[in-house]
């Protein structure tokens, strides 16, 4: 079972997304972590 099946079985109350990449995200994918936090933020 992959994490995000088992995110599934919760409310997205906050949101997820999926980003394909290593263990070191915010790294990897810096950009596209960037991107997502602050759209987070904004809709607080």
């Amino acid at each position: 079972m992959w994490l995000s099946d088992a995110l599934d079985a919760y409310p997205r109350t906050l949101g997820s997304h999926l980003l394909e990449c290593g263990h070191w995200i915010q790294q990897e994918r810096p950009d596209e972590v960037n991107r997502l936090l602050v759209e987070f933020l904004d809709g607080l």
